[in-house]
This record gives structure tokens, sequence and C-alpha cells, in this order.
């Protein structure tokens, strides 16, 4: 079972003797803005809240939540982060024949292989191709999808490539899902940076759509834990009768439904992180040896070429000295070990970035 992830920063820290405040952590693809003002002022005014029992239910953020994507309360099922609908979805859809599209978050494969263990579960994989950018061929989708799976997981956009299907692609494959009964879980914990390309608005009339959110990410709430399915009422209906009570804290619940409210801290959020990945983004491309490829969201996949003589887990050892962590991708699914992600973080940050990689490529070719 592969359990690397981002935001390791205690673990490394400690490994190396650093303090994790004085590391800066470009694994984690977390908004560098921070926590919503107003959520932060909310929260304080709000700790007894932890005094009681949260609402099961989450009431409140879901009346919100459904205000905001203008969809139907009955559509939308809070839980502890979109990881736990990732673990709960093969048990409670009973998924025997998954085709994953890669490269993929970790976590779809690990939450199937506990299922494997106990009910034998036999996944697939289409992977997306290096020489095509890693963007995905729908053609081939299409054709997969013919072929006896009940699952398709597919994330928009990609993590960690970045790459974004469009909606009218993604139209093409639900249609295809729908026809072949296959369930479409559809990952959308980064669309929030491109909220028009979502397809949440196909839940409404399809019977096998399912798409994961994440507030992770762009709201910055990674401790807290807060993340929703937006499927049809009945789908939802059958999760909820198998969903653990009490799974998302009163704190979160508060945190999320504030920071949804927040229009400036929303508006601030898209422009600063289209400006500073465009920042990044040509920065990288600065430095001979360093092929960033275009994203959409807030991180970045870097391929570094071969005349450096240098893998990305050796860069992410080269990097913590200087106090910077990254993700190296040799764990995701076919993607080779030349390849690593980046979050877009502060200006100051992401120049003291690109400041250690200018420096690490002068001391390779000192070496050379």
């Amino acid at each position: 079972m592969n359990t690397t992830h981002g935001g390791n920063i205690y673990e490394i820290a400690e490994r190396f003797g650093l303090k994790p405040s004085a590391m800066i952590d470009f694994s984690a693809s977390i908004n560098p803005l921070g926590l919503s003002k107003k959520a932060e002022r909310k929260l304080k005014q709000g700790l007894a809240a932890v005094l009681h029992y949260p609402d099961p239910q989450c009431s409140e953020l879901r009346r919100t939540l459904a205000q905001f994507h203008g969809l139907a309360e009955e559509q939308i099922l809070v839980g502890a982060g979109s990881t736990e609908f990732i673990y709960a979805l093969p048990r409670v859809l009973s998924i025997k024949h998954p085709l994953i599209v890669t490269p993929a978050f970790s976590e779809y494969e690990n939450a199937l292989e506990i299922s494997a263990a106990k009910t034998g579960v036999n996944i697939h994989y289409l992977e997306t191709k290096e020489e095509d950018g890693f963007e995905l061929s729908v053609e081939s989708l299409l054709f997969s999808l013919t072929q006896g799976y009940d699952a398709l997981y597919l994330g928009n956009p990609n993590n960690p490539t970045g790459i974004l299907t469009e909606k009218g692609e993604l139209r093409r494959i639900l249609a295809q899902a729908e026809r072949e009964k296959v369930w479409f879980i559809l990952d959308e914990a980064f669309i929030d940076f491109v909220e028009e390309e979502s397809l949440k608005k196909e839940t409404v009339s399809s019977s096998r759509l399912i798409i994961l959110r994440s507030l992770t990410k762009f709201f910055a709430l990674p401790g807290l834990r807060i993340g929703y399915l937006i499927s049809n009422p009945e789908t939802l209906r059958h999760f909820s009768l198998n969903k653990e009570p009490w799974t998302v804290n009163a704190l979160g619940q508060i945190a999320a439904t504030v920071s949804l409210q927040d229009n400036k801290y929303i508006s601030r959020t898209k422009k600063f992180i289209a400006l500073e990945r465009d920042r990044l983004t040509q920065g990288l491309r600065a430095i001979p040896g360093f092929i960033p490829y275009p994203g959409t969201a807030n991180y970045l996949l870097v391929q570094l070429h071969p005349t450096l003589n240098l893998n990305a887990v050796e860069l992410r050892e080269k990097l913590i000295p200087h106090g910077i962590l990254i993700r190296d991708c040799s764990s995701f699914h076919h993607i080779g070990p030349y390849f690593f992600r980046i979050a877009v973080r502060s200006r100051k940050e992401n120049n003291t970035l690109l400041k250690a990689l200018r420096q690490i490529r002068q001391d390779i070719i000192n070496w050379q």
C-alpha cells in the first residue's frame, strides 16, 4: 500500500533535526493566503462548540454548500475530508472492477486494496502518456468503459499533473458511463480554482455520477478535515445509511460555513494563485533542466531534464537543508522518477525555492 503524501513536514523535520516552523512546505497544496480571516474570528468566538456533540447532519454547512453551488441540500453529504468517502466508496458501491485514470491520488488505490482484501477487487489502469503531456485520451477512455468495469476514478484537475479535462469531454465520458452502468467517481478536490469547469450540475439528472469535493486546499482547512460528496439524492441516501456518525467536528463545520460565505477571500485567492502560478512557471522555465507543466490549480508538476543527472528523490533531499520540502512523484502510478510537484505559495516563498533550485543546478555544474 502506498501511504506517501505531501504534508509530512513533521516527520522530515524530526529526521533532519529541524523545526517544522522553519521549513517551507511545498509538498502540500494549501492556500498560501491561509485561513479566511472571517473564519478565524468565528472559530475563536465559537470555541464553546467543543463542549457539545457536533450536528451529525451538518445542517448549516449543507445549506451553505447548496447555496454556494446552486444545488439541492439533498445532493450534498459532508464528511471528514473527501478521504472519508474515498474509503467508503468500494464498500458502499460494492466495487469489484474499477478503472483508474493515472497518474492519480494514491488513496483511490489504497482504499480499493483494503476492500480487495475482504471481498476481492481487480484494479485496472488507463495510463495517460508523458509524450502526450499527460492529457487524457477521451476516445481511449470511452472504449475502455465498454470492457466491463463497474467504476471509473478520474481526478479533474488531475493530481499531480494539474491537467484539466474540459467539461464537454467529461459529459461524453459521463454519457458512456451511464450507458455501460459504470459509476463515474470524479474527484474535484482542486476544481475550486476553475469552478466553472465543475460537472456538479450534471448530478441533478445523472444516476451514476459521484463528485468528491474538498475544503482542504482552497480554503486552507487541512487540520479540520472537511470534504463532501455531490450526487443524486438516492445515491447519497445510500451513503448516509452506511456512514459513521459525528465524523465532522463542530469547529470544522463553523470554519467551512464562514469560509464559503467570504466572497472577498474567494476572489482574492483566485487572483493571487493565477498570478503567482504564472510567475513561478516562468521562474522555473528560466532555470535550465527544469520543465514545468501547465497547471490549472495551486500546484505545478515539474520534470527534471536528464542532463541534470538528478532524480526527484535526490532533489527533494538536496532541498531539505535549504528548509524546503517538495513532493517527489515517484509514488504515483507510472509517472517515473524525474517528476516532482510543488505548491504555489507566497511570492517570497516561491522566490526562495527558485533561488535554491538555481543554487542546486549550479552545484551540479561545478561538480561535472
